[in-house]
């Protein structure tokens, strides 16, 4: 049973802070900030190993105006240059199966979103404290959303996305989604099941058969749900 302090943080943390989306000409900028803190390296250490002693301070000036550039002025040192010499400069510091950074790392657009909680094997949510909240990147089109990661065995590191929602959304119903029980604030991860008086059952259903396997929650009424929308087990880059 999660504890009900816990779950009475959900209206305090239930607030999707955003990171904001990379639109600087392209240069995904959370992208270099990531390699940067990972590799302890700074973009001053990139410009010193990669161009020479004459060109620092040019090359400084051009990087930042790129890095952090006004939409509407003229660029003359490209997203697509920049993040060619960043992939050939940080594929140096790969180890123990690291991923091969490629250009497209440093370009695009990204959206980063809050992992507020984690669902467990009694497919109750538990939430994170605000210390533990990470961000994660998806897809822009789930700008806005936030996520449960999970901590079932079955499924332990997937997360899963969801729009934050103050009431109870019909395009839940009958689907796999999550829902706070209004009488014990209790969020539950499962198939929510209308029934004619109003009230609702959480019930887990086989991913194989689509049969029910047990009925999670019996007969509740609930203050808000959310169909879950997405679900993807992430890589180390995406946090």
């Amino acid at each position: 049973m999660i504890n009900k302090k816990t779950t009475n943080k959900f209206k305090i943390i239930y607030k999707t802070i955003n990171m904001p989306d990379d639109q600087h000409d392209g240069f995904r900028k959370q992208g270099l900030d990531f390699l940067k803190q990972k590799f302890k390296k700074t973009t001053d250490d990139f410009i010193k190993d990669t161009y020479p002693k004459k060109d620092y301070a040019n090359m400084r000036v051009k990087i930042s105006r790129l890095i952090n550039k006004d939409p509407n002025s003229p660029h003359y040192f490209g997203a697509l240059e920049l993040a060619r010499d960043l992939s050939k400069y940080f594929n140096k510091f790969r180890t123990n199966g690291d991923h091969y950074i490629a250009p497209m790392f440093f370009l695009g657009e990204s959206t980063y979103v809050d992992i507020i909680g984690a669902s467990y094997s009694n497919a109750q949510v538990g939430l994170f404290k605000k210390s533990e909240i990470k961000k994660i990147a998806v897809p822009t089109r789930y700008n806005g959303y936030q996520a449960i990661t999970s901590k079932n065995p079955i499924s332990s590191g997937m997360i899963r996305l969801f729009k934050p929602r103050k009431l109870v959304s019909y395009t839940a119903d009958n689907m796999f989604s999550i829902a706070q029980d209004k009488k014990t604030r209790i969020i539950w991860v499962g198939f929510i099941e209308p029934k004619s008086n109003g009230k609702y059952d959480i019930l887990d259903k086989s991913s194989s058969t689509g049969k029910t396997i047990q009925t999670l929650a019996d007969n509740i009424d609930l203050s808000w749900s959310s169909r879950i929308e997405y679900s993807s087990f992430p890589q180390f880059w995406d946090y």
